[in-house]
């Protein structure tokens, strides 16, 4: 009888479809996939940071792996199909679920690249451990954790991103410190200082604007005590602040900075010596982008009595230094139709002559060199009427800048297409240099040293210099070198005594002027800022943590002298020295200090 049972043909199929319906589900590809997503997340920002590759492969890898994993769960898994169909279902519910109920600050493109990547990962991890446990226990493992990591995306909010892409998160029912800030002046309102209108009409700037004097990050006619390891700048105030990524400018004894305060934009005067508030110039709106956080990203510009400044949003205003009223405000989206940049508008104006210049950004130029379009536009400084709009580039998150070159005076233009030279009085392109990197931003200053154009970019392409000529007739834009041994992402370099010191990405440098050749690479500041004090000789550098330090500028070594704390939070602000104290801020505070031994070694007009 037996024989007859095990020999049937009825009983072979059925046994058949028996053991084929237990056959357990394929889960190494999954572990697999798993492993390729570690490996893109880890490694491409290891060996090559911050540079198109880095980027690309973080994108383009998130979406390969991500649909890896459902091709393989839709056709490769072996389950059953009323398993493989509640398995399908619940990815997609827990996956709407955290599009249309997460913090408004995590968007698709923060589910797609950064928290579904880990979730892949986490699901690889559980599957690999519950092998010897089977089936049943994977199956419960792997839900578990698609649930855990979509509970936990609807409990936070994204605080940005760090200069590596690394993502910043919260809990979601933490006040941000903007919302902290609102509650507190609501209930107690800051108290404001009376301007002295008549001090503050006759003062000067010795820190007019976005880096300086000169824009080039420079400090020049002052000393102070560089024993900082023993003796630390003396803080003199703390104070939050409203965020943004502007700079102060200085005016005698205020300093001016740019702050976001809920749906109010804001030019923000405070006393340089307490901290307390003198005014507020105050525009309704607001831009706000998830990776970078809300807030202004230029600094004001200090010129005649008067400051000029520009928005997140687009809106150019000119206002009375001494008591924040408006004289005039300019929208570039209206002027002319600028489209409002991913990272917003974040051009520092410039004063040229009788105009006040800004980057806007054309999107629709596409002419051959030598043509012009209206990347860049001049206001009249007293009236704010459209003067001249010249160069091309779709998008610049630098500043224009002033130079001499060749005789002539003339503003410098980097953006996505490259660089150029335009006559300050009309606009007219006198030379230009393309390096179009796609989809790369620009967004250092250049450096001027005599008539030679130092340019830098990030995405790992490098530095440029462009030696600029001009005969009888012609101008010329050569380029000399372009070296990969300095690297600026949006972190500023300074030029002293034939070297230049700044990021390579992530680690401060110092390469010759001359060649681009290195000379040191030293010292981990992530994505911070750095200022010269040259009748010093030392560097004021800000890292991306919150940390002050003080190093030599020599090129012998790297040499830091200190280094000390002041803000728990990410930094991108430039620093600031003038009227002998320091003046540093981030999106959240901004700190006064008094630096020893202050010496002023030539006065202004010198």
């Amino acid at each position: 009888m037996s024989d007859l049972t095990t020999n049937h043909p009825e009983n072979n199929d059925s046994a058949a479809g028996h053991s084929a319906a237990k056959a357990s589900p394929r889960i190494w590809p999954l572990i697999a996939i798993a492993v390729c997503q570690l490996a893109i997340l880890t490694i491409p920002g290891r060996i090559a940071p911050s540079t198109m590759f880095h980027f690309m492969s973080m994108m383009w890898g998130a979406l390969a792996c991500l649909t890896l994993t459902m091709v393989w769960l839709i056709a490769f898994c072996r389950l059953p199909l009323r398993e493989r169909l509640i398995s399908i279902g619940l990815v997609i519910a827990l996956a709407l679920g955290a599009i249309l109920f997460s913090d408004p600050s995590i968007n698709a493109m923060v589910l797609g690249i950064v928290l579904a990547p880990w979730t892949i990962v986490a699901c690889g991890l559980v599957a690999l451990l519950a092998i010897p446990f089977g089936w049943p226990v994977q199956r419960f493992a792997l839900a578990s954790v698609l649930v855990i990591t979509a509970g936990l995306t609807l409990c936070l909010k994204l605080d940005g991103v760090r200069g590596t892409i690394t993502a910043d998160f919260s809990p979601r029912w933490n006040p941000t410190n903007e919302e902290a800030l609102l509650a507190e002046l609501k209930n107690s309102p800051a108290p404001h200082v009376a301007p002295d209108s008549a001090a503050l009409a006759a003062s000067t700037s010795t820190w007019p604007g976005f880096r300086g004097p000169q824009r080039d990050g420079v400090l020049r006619g002052a000393t102070f005590a560089t024993d900082w390891d023993q003796h630390p700048p003396q803080e003199l105030w703390r104070r939050k602040i409203g965020p943004g990524w502007s700079s102060f400018c200085a005016i005698g004894d205020q300093i001016v900075t740019q702050e976001q305060l809920g749906d109010e934009e804001l030019v923000t005067c405070y006393d340089a010596t307490t901290g307390q508030p003198i005014w507020r110039y105050a525009i309704e709106t607001r831009f706000e982008e998830p990776l970078a956080g809300p807030g202004p990203r230029a600094t004001p510009t200090f010129h005649a009595g008067k400051l000029y400044a520009l928005g997140g949003s687009g809106f150019v205003s000119c206002i009375d230094a001494t008591n924040g009223a408006e004289i005039w405000r300019r929208d570039l989206t209206q002027d002319v139709n600028a489209k409002t940049p991913e990272w917003g508008f974040s051009s520092s104006p410039l004063i040229a002559g009788p105009t006040v210049i800004v980057f806007a950004g054309d999107q629709q130029f596409e002419g051959q060199p030598g043509e012009t379009g209206k990347a860049v536009v001049a206001y009249d400084l007293e009236t704010g009427e459209i003067q001249w709009t010249s160069g091309r580039g779709k998008h610049s998150y630098s500043s224009p800048h002033l130079a001499n070159l060749a005789g002539v005076d003339q503003v410098v233009m980097m953006t996505d297409w490259g660089v150029q030279g335009l006559a300050s009085e009309d606009g007219e392109v006198l030379w230009e240099n393309e390096w179009d990197i796609q989809p790369g931003n620009r967004v250092v200053q250049p450096q001027i040293v005599a008539d030679s154009v130092y340019v830098g970019t990030g995405l790992g392409m490098g530095t440029r210099k462009i030696d600029i000529g001009r005969d009888a007739e012609n101008w010329s834009a050569t380029e000399e070198w372009t070296s990969r041994n300095l690297k600026p992402y949006f972190n500023d370099f300074v030029q002293f005594e034939g070297h230049f010191y700044g990021f390579d990405d992530r680690i401060f440098t110092c390469i010759e002027a001359a060649t681009g050749d290195r000379v040191w690479k030293g010292g981990r500041y992530g994505h911070g800022q750095t200022l010269l004090v040259e009748d010093a000789g030392v560097l004021i550098i800000v890292s991306e943590n919150g940390e002050l330090a003080l190093v030599k500028a020599t090129p012998e070594d790297h040499t830091e002298i200190t280094k000390f704390r002041v803000f728990d939070g990410k930094t991108w602000n430039h620093p600031v020295v003038a009227a002998g104290k320091l003046f540093v801020r981030n999106g959240e505070e901004m700190v006064g200090f008094e630096l020893r031994d202050w010496q002023e070694t030539k006065t202004a007009d010198e």
